[in-house]
């Protein structure tokens, strides 16, 4: 093959990333107005937190606080997947953007772009040959693990600041200054992806550390540094707000499984038969895809005929780096051991480790590290074989082959992406299908909904839990008319202030001392029965379009 110039390489992977997030989401997502997408599911929530926030003060600390959404219950968007970056982003200019307005198919596009931008900078440190950067990047475009989260959480889309931070670590000399902004800018995105980050910076000092490269005193305060600006950018940025919380259960519940690797989850390979696993792995779906594994496979082969290849490639730094990926791997699988549809053991562990499994409770995300850390070493191996051309020969065939298996997966996302309805209608059945229809149709059609919004600032749900039934309805009219509610959809919340709202709201009904400023929606009926007998000709006490509400002075 005639050798590419680097700048034709990379438009190239341009062009490829165009394709891959065309193929997978038929562009429909980069009209700003368009929203049917994101409902149902919790894209919906992180949607419309983003709508509230466009209606806290501009100037505030912390940036991204948000009152207005839960109010005590919680009161800050870092934690909630609406990405912080974009809304910053995007803040200034709330006033002139309609209120059917989102970012999330925009910030997709810059993640298929940074996916293949970074990958190709990342690999041309480890070869010089464009055409392996080339297709070596097209393969980290089409990762599994990256692709599955378009079906929500599109905040997790951002594998690129992964790619980042092994491209910092792989720096020829240490630079904290680097370390900080990427820290600093992963926290704006995600904090799942943060933990990946922090680990790769740990492990970039100890090694430094101990080649001789940095001194004891510059790693602790490098630590140090980093770490203190870690902390005040998080609480910068509302990380550590009242009422909020980093902490929730749930550990061994969101894991890896073993045969993560090779199991395609019976959608991302027609080619590879799904080998199983057992519900809720699905976060830790780390999936090769056929052209890797197919590559791997070959490598190995390779490794175990000519030893040296793999010496030559396991120098001390490529070491640290496989350390942290199999230590973020240990933690992915949890203390509950499962390999396909089978739970191999499990134990105790020490109560001291909950500060790592409860802000981190999905925790078989952190396999991520290894499943790049695995591309990383089969393009470098790749890039030093002594078959080299056999590889270039095969490269270009197996991405094909990639993008043809998963044909199935891209399909899937199309539809539900592009034709969000009619894809729904086509999977669920009639029941499910009229409750989803309520995402895209309020059911808010009675007359009093008018005067509510003219004469109420704040919707009190009785009582106020994590993500109440029915609540998307009301917390779309709430965003929509600039009210206030006590509820929503939270990531993280604290549950012990709970009890301190559940008191005030009995306090409330007790004492028959209503705001008159609120509505209140009852779910609770014994709280129900006693507003009814104190409720006057002047308020509104009725149910209307399925929810029970009291309206002081609504007459």
């Amino acid at each position: 093959m005639n050798q590419l110039s680097s700048n034709t390489s990379r438009l190239l992977v341009f062009v490829f990333s165009i394709f891959a997030f065309l193929y997978f989401t038929g562009g429909s997502i980069l009209d700003f107005s368009y929203i049917e997408w994101l409902s149902p599911g919790d894209s919906q929530y992180h949607w419309i937190n983003w709508q509230f926030f466009r209606e806290s003060p501009f100037f505030q600390i912390p940036i991204f606080k948000n009152y207005n959404y839960g109010m005590d219950l919680s009161s800050s968007i870092a934690l909630n997947d609406s990405l912080p970056i974009m809304a910053l982003i995007f803040k200034p200019f709330s006033n002139l953007l309609p209120f059917d307005f989102q970012y999330f198919g925009f910030w997709i596009f810059i993640c298929f772009v940074l996916q293949g931008q970074l990958s190709f900078f990342m690999l041309e440190r480890i070869t010089k040959n464009q055409w392996i950067c080339l297709f070596a990047s097209a393969f980290f475009i089409l990762s599994p693990p990256f692709l599955w989260r378009l079906w929500g959480h599109y905040s997790l889309m951002g594998h690129w600041l992964i790619i980042l931070a092994i491209i910092v670590y792989y720096r020829p000399h240490f630079s904290l200054r680097i370390w900080i902004f990427t820290i600093i800018l992963t926290a704006l995105v995600n904090a799942y992806i943060l933990a990946i980050v922090l680990t790769l910076f740990f492990m970039d000092i100890a090694f430094r550390f101990s080649s001789k490269e940095i001194s004891q005193k510059l790693a602790l305060s490098s630590l140090l540094k980093g770490f203190t600006s870690l902390l005040l950018s998080l609480y910068i940025f509302g990380y550590f707000v009242n009422g909020l919380r980093l902490g929730s259960g749930g550990y061994s519940l969101y894991r890896a499984n073993l045969n993560t690797f090779f199991n395609d989850n019976g959608t991302w390979s027609s080619l590879i038969p799904n080998i199983g696993s057992i519900p809720n792995d699905y976060e830790g779906f780390a999936f090769l895809g056929f052209g890797m594994i197919v590559l791997l496979v070959l490598i190995l082969i390779e490794i175990i005929i000519d030893k040296r290849l793999l010496f030559k490639s396991m120098n001390k730094k490529n070491l640290f780096f496989l350390a942290a990926s199999l230590i973020l791997f240990a933690f992915a699988v949890t203390n509950k051991i499962t390999f396909g549809t089978t739970i191999l053991f499990e134990f105790e562990l020490p109560s001291f480790f909950s500060i790592f499994t409860k802000p981190l409770r999905s925790s078989g995300r952190m396999a991520w590290l290894l499943f790049y850390c695995i591309y990383f070493f089969i393009f470098l191996i790749i890039s030093r074989s002594r078959k080299l051309k056999l590889y270039l020969f095969l490269l270009p065939i197996l991405l094909a082959i990639q993008v043809l298996d998963m044909g199935n997966a891209a399909s899937i996302f199309r539809s539900k992406i592009s034709d969000t309805k009619k894809y729904y209608a086509s999977t669920v059945g009639p029941e499910t299908l009229e409750t989803l229809n309520t995402f895209w149709h309020s059911p808010l059609t009675s007359p009093e909904w008018e005067t509510i919004k003219i004469k109420y600032n704040k919707i009190i749900y009785v009582y106020p839990v994590n993500r109440p039934e029915n609540a998307y309805p009301l917390l779309y009219f709430a965003a929509k008319n600039k009210i206030s509610t006590n509820f929503g959809y939270f990531s993280r919340y604290n549950s012990s202030k709970k009890k301190e709202i559940f008191n005030k709201i009995n306090k409330i009904i007790e004492t028959n001392n209503y705001d008159k400023t609120s509505v209140y929606i009852f779910r609770d009926q014994i709280a129900w029965q006693k507003v009814l007998k104190n409720c006057k000709s002047t308020d509104l006490c009725n149910e209307i379009d399925g929810y029970k509400i009291f309206a002081m002075g609504f007459y």
